[in-house]
């Protein structure tokens, strides 16, 4: 019953921002006849049920930040059973939510290229094709072969075929590289500026974040044999646009005007901070220090750690304590005792949402460089990432340049493995941002290595999910299509890219 109660909770919340179309700066889009909609409120809606979706939805949180020890929740086997112990079903709410909510926000994007074509105003045009692609890396990433060529066309494909995840990826690609050119001559009238809640009609920035984009696309595909000139090639058409990629104190944020007010609420707030009328979110009081992400910033005089996390009795305390993943938790182990969410993610009702930071970024760059893909230094990059990632915090550049040279842990020379190091200080400063990507980074490079598995009783295979499985809907509805996609193993049908 716990457990039914925390997702009633925390899909309720995503809900109140999009998923029921009927949440904040939400449109009632029917992408099949959307004739008299202007591009500038499809747009609006669209990016604000982004933000709300993915890096600001409970879901993109809910096992991705357990999985990769930032976060631990209490109770045993009755509560968040398929996240302690990897073992979900079709039916997981896990696997049909994404599914569900980004075919959703694809919908408002195909609507929005469409009138962006009708009317020829490529600004709008470009922006979908750009966030089509944001979608489009994330299903295939979650599950691996999708619906792609066909989706979005309900009336002519009303039970789409899957198509192969990377042909997927190389054209998602293409579809960049499109609309950064469209970037290029695009014109935001006046008038439209403020539909654009990301980037206030700003091309140029649009440019650079659908170049960082098709950059984290590439890099995905790092450890497939045969593919760095395919990189490489494809890195050459991203300079040749001449937007460059997002640098430090860039940043591609949502911001629509979070107000306090049920529902309104910046949506990461909204789940793990506090209520409208200041009382904690349930799961605030759920999401809890883990051991390994605490002992990290512990271990390594790392100052980020009272912003990562609070001290106990939710900052009131004066001391640090953490759970260890997966373990049993009795009921004297709560937010009063056990560390929760800190004040350098959980800033403000109205804080921005960051859709990719300039750290991110910086990480991407950092680990091109090393690979050889781009030019310029990885050292650079990677310093800049680390001091962009305090600074978002809270923190200063003083502290970052203190910690960079003190401690071996971040001392770029004090470690043969660049890539390492790299992935490691980024899963550090990834930590309540977009936990995504380092599980992805996790699955593609198996760093960090030394990732600790749930020690829960319930956990039967010691391996972390590599994939979500399709959702039962999908069997339901399009059951030849997906049924065709063979037996799918969550430890075992790894993505395209996953090679390791």
């Amino acid at each position: 019953m716990k457990k039914k109660l925390i997702y009633m909770f925390t899909v309720s919340a995503v809900l109140m921002l999009g998923a029921c179309k009927k949440g904040f700066l939400d449109i009632n889009d029917n992408p099949n006849n959307a004739t008299n909609v202007k591009p500038a409120l499809i747009l609006t809606g669209a990016l604000n049920n982004t933000a709300a979706y993915t890096t600001g939805g409970s879901i993109f949180y809910s096992f991705s930040a357990l999985w990769m020890n930032y976060w631990m929740t209490p109770g045993g086997v009755s509560g968040w059973y398929e996240e302690r112990s990897y073992n979900f079903t079709t039916n997981w709410s896990g696997s049909t939510t994404l599914w569900g909510n980004l075919y959703d926000n694809l919908n408002d994007y195909a609507s929005l290229e469409k009138q962006g074509k009708a009317t020829g105003q490529n600004f709008f045009v470009a922006v979908a094709k750009t966030m089509k692609a944001w979608d489009y890396q994330y299903l295939v990433d979650f599950y691996g072969n999708v619906p792609y060529t066909q989706a979005s066309k309900s009336v002519l494909f009303l039970n789409p075929k899957y198509d192969k995840g990377q042909a997927i990826y190389e054209d998602l690609a293409k579809q960049l590289d499109t609309a950064a050119n469209l970037f290029k001559t695009a014109t935001v009238s006046p008038s439209d500026v403020t539909a654009d809640i990301y980037a206030k009609g700003d091309v140029k920035k649009w440019g650079r974040f659908a170049n960082t984009l098709k950059l984290r696309i590439l890099l995905r595909q790092s450890e497939m044999p045969g593919k760095e000139q395919y990189i490489k090639d494809e890195i050459a058409k991203i300079t040749a646009n001449g937007f460059g990629f997002i640098g430090v104190g860039e940043g591609m944020f949502n911001n629509p005007g979070y107000l306090n007010t049920s529902g309104k609420q910046n949506p990461f707030w909204g789940v793990y901070g506090y209520a409208a009328n200041g009382d904690k979110t349930a799961s605030h009081t759920y999401m809890l220090a883990s051991t390994y992400g605490m002992d990290f910033l512990k271990n390594n005089n790392d100052p980020r750690l009272g912003k990562f996390y609070s001290t106990v009795n939710d900052g009131a305390g004066s001391t640090y304590v953490s759970l260890v993943w997966g373990q049993d938790v009795n009921f004297d182990q709560t937010l009063t005792t056990v560390s929760g969410i800190g004040k350098g993610l959980l800033k403000s009702f109205d804080q921005s949402q960051p859709i990719m930071t300039d750290f991110e970024s910086l990480f991407l760059q950092a680990e091109a460089a090393q690979r050889g893909y781009i030019s310029g230094s990885a050292q650079a990059n990677y310093e800049a990432a680390v001091t962009a990632n305090f600074v978002y915090l809270g923190l200063n550049d003083t502290d970052a340049a203190t910690y960079l040279a003190d401690q071996d842990v971040a001392k770029w020379s004090a470690n043969a493995d660049k890539i390492a190091l790299i992935i490691k200080q980024k899963w550090a400063a990834m930590n309540g941002t977009n936990d995504i990507e380092p599980w992805t980074d996790y699955r593609r490079l198996e760093l960090p290595a030394d990732m600790p598995i749930s020690i829960s009783s319930t956990v039967t295979t010691k391996k972390i999910p590599v994939r979500m499985l399709y959702p039962q809907r999908e069997y339901n509805t399009n059951s030849t299509n997906v049924i065709a996609e063979g037996t799918i193993n969550q430890f075992t049908s790894r993505i395209f890219w996953d090679v390791k």
